[in-house]
């Protein structure tokens, strides 16, 4: 096995080993401590802090105009096991995949910056939650070029991916006895009418391929009493859109389905959409085609990531990911053989004649 693809398993192992969920802040800030230990000292460390959520930057640099940022996170979503399990050919565990691998590639890569180009890596902790480090770093930073490895699989470019609409929608009826529902309104009910009459309007997709907007009803709650006629109700919907589906067109529809609906918007994420033709990503697509000897798939993706922030400022912006899969799950796992390519793209990536 190659140097360097043994560093960046040891340093996953080391980070999969931090329990980083959003509530476990003594976790982070033990990784974040990790991982200012092995950047070498010619390197800039940059320390933040928004909204209680820890981020530090690593660059070459002491200038905020930058010609690449690499993007990662070490936030993982909670699990009911912490474990790291190597096989022969993967490393499985919460965090392996989404996106510890990464941001031990990334790590590795650091350690041995050999670049005349200025370059950075930001490495958050709030992406599982709110992505608003991300956002705040480019209130601070510019690039020329972005490298976020958060979508997709099997080193695949993402084109595209979806916005996020999240909203509580809340309605007020009539209360009545249970056993009188004739005199009443039901307004759990009318919830559930009203997310019908939606689906009929953007039918759910049924596969990963299928890929058009879909409107989740995540939460439902209401009522007063068991033996009442439920006079309110709140429904939560998380809605991912493609680039054909507007907010204004998906909030359009939500308030024409019942005057009486009350709509509250919790979130509103913008979509990811790169642009193939910028030379930047034209390169990277060249060089992955040359370390992987083929042609590296263009997906579109179904999930959201901080890289909506770097498409919002119009950065040419790669979103990729290694081979690996189940994120957020009890199967969750990461090729080592794709990490060591992910590796090799982009150290030619950094050579100055590219």
């Amino acid at each position: 096995m190659e140097k360097e693809l043994k560093n960046i398993i040891e340093i996953l192992k080391k980070l999969m080993s931090y329990q980083t969920t959003e509530d476990k802040k003594e976790e982070i800030n033990q990784l974040f401590n990790y991982i200012k230990s092995l950047i070498p000292k010619e390197l800039y460390i940059a320390e933040y802090e928004f909204d209680g959520k820890q981020s530090i930057v690593i660059s070459n640099t002491k200038e905020k105009k930058l010609d690449i940022v690499f993007c990662t996170h070490i936030d993982v979503v909670p699990a009911e096991k912490y474990e790291c399990i190597e096989t022969e050919t993967t490393i499985k565990g919460r965090g392996s995949f989404d996106m510890k691998g990464s941001v031990a590639v990334c790590l590795e890569l650091f350690k041995n910056l050999d670049t005349n180009k200025k370059v950075a890596l930001f490495i958050t902790s709030d992406e599982e939650i709110t992505g608003n480090c991300a956002k705040q770093l480019l209130t601070i930073y510019d690039t020329d070029f972005a490298i976020v490895p958060d979508g997709g699989t099997d080193l695949q470019i993402v084109k595209e991916e979806k916005g996020q609409l999240q909203l509580k929608v809340s309605i007020k009826t009539k209360s009545a006895h249970a056993s009188q529902p004739y005199n009443g309104e039901n307004a759990i009910l009318a919830l559930y009418n009203s997310y019908q009459q939606l689906i009929k309007k953007y039918p759910l997709p049924i596969s990963s391929e299928d890929y058009k907007t879909s409107i989740n009803l995540s939460m439902i709650e209401g009522g007063e009493a068991l033996n009442s006629v439920a006079a309110t109700a709140t429904m939560y919907l998380d809605i991912r859109h493609t680039s054909k589906d507007t907010n204004e067109k998906i909030l359009k529809d939500v308030k024409s389905l019942n005057k009486d609906l009350k709509i509250e918007i919790i979130h509103a994420g913008s979509l990811f959409k790169t642009n193939l033709d910028d030379k930047n990503v034209k390169k990277y697509i060249e060089i992955s085609k040359k370390i992987m000897k083929k042609e590296p798939e263009i997906v579109s993706s179904e999930a959201t990531s901080d890289a909506i922030y770097f498409s919002d400022k119009k950065i040419p912006t790669i979103l990729t990911n290694p081979k690996g899969g189940f994120a957020h799950g009890p199967k969750e796992y990461v090729e080592k053989q794709s990490l060591y390519e992910l590796y090799k793209i982009w150290k030619e990536i950094l050579k100055e004649d590219n």
